[in-house]
Formats: structure tokens, C-alpha cells, sequence
């Protein structure tokens, strides 16, 4: 009887504690609720768009680098060009000028001088050329029309047995000295040149040098005067 009593009470218990847990039944899920994550929304939409910004800040900062450090590369290529420019400038006046005052001569006889005497000019009056027309055939002077360097080169060439000597004169005074021997040939030539400081109007020659020598002091047509302005 005791044992009765005891199984009805266990049994009593379970059913207590059975009917305890269906009055307050497991809620399931609802399938249709969003899992929400460890963050809230809101929490992650204002991170989200806190990086947002930082990236939008630093992306600005190296635009505005990357055009500053072009612009600065485009300013000095545009002194550069600038540069360039003025050197063309430059160089075209120089080429203007160059056309406009080219001096040039070339000049020959046309016929041989019999017995030249002491200091006679000879006069060149074959000319070839004769750019800038400083040249005069007339007078066999070359006249300076602006200061600079000049050069001049001299060819004399004398038939047999005559011996004599030219000299460039300039402004009155020799600057070089040709002499032409053909005492023991049927044709002797003699060559120099020489390059000059020409001031504005100073006149260039070609001259007999003195008395010196052996007659019948001839010059052959073969013979020239030819001369041009470096700079």
C-alpha cells in the first residue's frame, strides 16, 4: 500500500511538471523576421558611411596631388616652349639678317696688265660675284658697308721671266704680300689669304708692292680677288 502511494505521487510529479512546460509552450521562429546581426542597422549604416567619407577624403586629397604636381609639370614645359620660342625668334632675325646683309665678292681680269707699275691698284673687272655690292670693278675697291670680320684671298699668276709682288692693302696699309715668280716658268701663280677687322667704310685693294722685282711685270687674267664677311 505504501508502495501504492509513493508511485502515485511520482506520477503526480511528472504530470505537474508536464503540464508546467505545455502551458508555456517553445515560441519558434518566424520565418519572415530578419536575422539581426551582432550590430545594429543603424549602428551599421553609420559606419558604412563613416568610411565612406574618410575614402572620399582621401581620394580628394590625392586628385588635388596628382593636378597640383601636373600643373606645376605644365608650367615648366610652358617656359620651356616659351624659351624655345624666343630662341626661334632668334634665330629667324639672325637668318633675316644674314640674307639682307651678305657680302660676297668674286672677281677676275678679263684681260692680262702689261708693266704694272710701283703701287698701281689692280682692277679686278670680271666679277662673278659681288653680293651685297661691295665690290667696285671701276676702282677695284671693296668697301666696307658695316663693321665685322672679313676674308680675302689673292691669286696672281705672271707669264715667263717676270717676277713681282702685290700686297692687300687696307686703308692705305698692306695686310699681306703675294709674290709671283715665273722667272724659270712659262706660268707662275702665288696665293694668300687673310682674314681682317673691317670698321664701316674702310676700303680693301689689291695693290703692286714697291718697284721690286723683274720685268716685263705682267699679270695674267688667270688671276682673282675674291673675299666675304664671316660675321
Amino acid at each position: 500500500m505504501a508502495r501504492y502511494h509513493i508511485s502515485l505521487l511520482v506520477l503526480f510529479c511528472v504530470i505537474s511538471l508536464f503540464d508546467q512546460g505545455s502551458t508555456t509552450p517553445v515560441a519558434e521562429p518566424h520565418h519572415d523576421a530578419p536575422l539581426m546581426p551582432i550590430i545594429g542597422h543603424r549602428t551599421a549604416s553609420l559606419k558604412a558611411e563613416f568610411d565612406l567619407t574618410s575614402l572620399n577624403a582621401q581620394l580628394k586629397k590625392n586628385v588635388h596631388h596628382i593636378i597640383e604636381k601636373e600643373f606645376h609639370a605644365a608650367q615648366n614645359n610652358t617656359h620651356e616652349i616659351e624659351d624655345l620660342h624666343h630662341e626661334i625668334k632668334q634665330l629667324h632675325k639672325e637668318v633675316e639678317y644674314l640674307k639682307s646683309h651678305h657680302v660676297a665678292f668674286s672677281a677676275e681680269l678679263t684681260h692680262p696688265i702689261e708693266n704694272m707699275v710701283a703701287d698701281e691698284v689692280v682692277h679686278f673687272d670680271k666679277v662673278r660675284v659681288n653680293s651685297g655690292g661691295c665690290y667696285c670693278a671701276d676702282t677695284g675697291k671693296f668697301v666696307a658697308e658695316e663693321e665685322g670680320y672679313f676674308y680675302f684671298s689673292v691669286t696672281i699668276c705672271t707669264k715667263r721671266d717676270s717676277v713681282l709682288e702685290f700686297a692687300l692693302h687696307v686703308e692705305d696699309h698692306e695686310e699681306m704680300i703675294i709674290h709671283a715668280d715665273a722667272e724659270h716658268l712659262e706660268l707662275g701663280c702665288a696665293s694668300n689669304s687673310e682674314i681682317v677687322h673691317l670698321q664701316k667704310g674702310d676700303h680693301v685693294e689689291v695693290i703692286r708692292h714697291g718697284s721690286d722685282g723683274h720685268p716685263p711685270f705682267h699679270v695674267h687674267n688667270m688671276s682673282t680677288f675674291t673675299g666675304f664677311m664671316l660675321h
